[in-house]
Parts: C-alpha cells; structure tokens; sequence
C-alpha cells in the first residue's frame, strides 16, 4: 500500500485537498457572506470536483514516473516505484484508470452546473501532464511553466464552478453579486503565490536533477544553460517573489485583512531565508533545503487563507 500512495504522490494530493477546501470553505463563501454549502456548490458537486482534479493529477504523477525512470534512477533512486515495486504495466494500467475517471468525473460535474464546455478544462489539464512528462519537462522552462500554471488552475478552478453553480440561483447570485470584485482579486491573488512559488520550486528541483537529467538527456534550462545561470534564474524568480509578497501583504492591511498582513511576516522570513541558502547553495543537498523552503513557503501561503473566514 506504501509503495502505492508514494506513487500517487500522496502528500502533494493532500495538499491539493487541503488548497482546494480552503479556496472554496475558508475563503469563496466567507467573502461572498455564505454559510457553507448553503448556495452554489453542494458537497456532493465539490466532491466531483475535487476528486476529478485529484484523479488527473495522480495520473499525471504516474505518467511523470513512467517517463523519469532512467532519470530517476539517479536522482531519486529510492522514490520512484515504477519498475521497482510497481510494474511498467501496472502504472500504466493506474494512470489510464485514474485520467480516465478524473475526465469523466470533471465532464459530470460541468453537465451538472450547466457548463458542458467546461469539461474541456479537465481535457486540457490532463493533455498537459501528458506532454509534460513526454515532452515539455525536457524542455527549458516550458516544463516548468506549465506545472506552475496547473498549480495556479487548482485555486482558479473551485471559484469558477463554484460561481455558475450560483448562477443557477438567480436571487442568491443578484444579492452577493456585489462581493465577485473582491472575491475576483482575491482568488487571482492566491493563483498569481500559487504560480511563482510553483516556478521557483521548479527551476530549483531542475538544478537538484540536474546529474540524472544531463546524463539521459532531458534538456532543462539548468542542462541548456548550466546550473549557474540556472542559479542565477532562480535568485531572480526569489526575489520576484518576496516582491510580490510584500505588496500583497500591504494590500491586504489597506483591505483591513490584518491578520493576512501580520500572518505574511512569515513568509518574508522564510523567502528571506530561502533566497539566503540559494545564495550559499553549492551541491544537491544545498538546493534540496532551497526546495523543501519553498515547500514550507507554499503551504503557509495556502494555509492563510483560513483567516478569511475569521473577518
């Protein structure tokens, strides 16, 4: 069962759950002045749409393993199950059944909300994580821009079904209309952490990879260019970073939002600090304390969303 859940990438899927409630309980309805599940989604139309999403993307972590074994041999030599506990065949055999359901449930759950063109989404999701393991995570910076813009579509998604699920209320969707412009910035806020925090993990974890990747040819922008500009990139992405989160944070206090405001101290130390080792990073263990930063930095940023539903 271990051998399994690590396959799946269990604890990034959680985090996908956990992102997901949080968009929608903690921060879409507090800021729209709705109860939970009172209007729009029902818990039976959100679960569709969580586990649509979440199937689609362990398919995505299957196909990923698939395609990385020879690269993985070196640069995670212990985490990749594919060809280890888990065969070829098997994997492929999971990673059909689970796209295949996470496409099926996304296209019900558009049918449901009256949206059937939005089923494209899921399609679209899915044919990206495809061409991301097959080709663009070989390609410098394509790869990583595309796995920054699925992070940042995970937040986006839930308010975007969420909202023609309250259209189909025509006077609960008239009475809070007046609060989409804050809920609109708010969401795009969380998209715009969701994708840089995203890249710079990204262009990070090329740098680690880079022995396994350089040897079996997979051209990321570290294997193009060299790891030093590639260092160099992602100093660059840090600091946009913690920029952008100094304004956010600001933005947040002229809101009112103070706790956002008193909350995202904690993300300049620890952008502070990851952009402090990236500076003195010189072998893989270094960028793999970089990499887990901006793990930690993601999960705070996800986790203050919570304080919405406080105000």
């Amino acid at each position: 069962m271990i051998k399994y859940l690590n396959l799946f990438r269990w604890i990034n899927i959680s985090i996908v759950i956990l992102s997901m409630a949080l968009v929608l309980l903690f921060m879409v309805l507090p800021l729209l002045g709705i109860g939970w599940f009172e209007h729009g989604l029902c818990p039976g139309k959100f679960l569709l749409l969580v586990f649509s999403t979440v199937f689609i993307a362990i398919g995505g972590n299957i196909v990923n393993d698939i395609y990385d074994i020879n690269a993985d041999s070196i640069n995670k030599p212990r985490k990749n199950m594919v060809g280890k506990g888990i065969s070829v065949s098997t994997a492929w055999v999971l990673y059909w059944v689970f796209t295949v359901s996470g496409l099926l449930l996304g296209t019900l759950l558009s049918l449901v909300v009256g949206q059937i063109n939005y089923g494209l989404i899921f399609l679209f999701s899915a044919g990206l994580l495809w061409f991301y393991s097959q080709k663009y995570q070989c390609q410098p910076l394509v790869g990583n821009i595309v796995v920054s813009a699925l992070s940042a579509i995970t937040l986006g998604i839930v308010w975007l079904f969420q909202f023609f699920a309250l259209s189909e209320e025509a006077e609960v969707f008239a009475s809070v209309q007046g609060n989409f412009a804050i809920v609109n910035r708010m969401v795009l806020i969380y998209m715009g952490f969701a994708f840089i925090t995203s890249l710079i993990r990204e262009v990070v974890k090329d740098i680690e990879d880079f022995k396994g990747d350089n040897r079996f040819g997979c051209r990321t922008f570290a294997v193009t260019y060299g790891i030093e500009k590639a260092k160099i990139l992602a100093k660059v992405v840090l600091f946009i970073g913690i920029f952008s989160v100094v304004i956010i944070q600001f933005y947040f206090f002229k809101l009112g939002f103070e706790m956002h405001f008193w909350y995202f101290f904690v993300l300049d130390v620890l952008f502070v600090l990851a952009i402090f080792k990236m500076f003195k990073a010189k072998d893989r263990k270094d960028f793999s304390t970089v990499s887990k930063l901006i793990k930690l930095i993601m999960l705070a940023g996800i986790l203050s969303m919570a304080f919405f539903y406080f105000y």
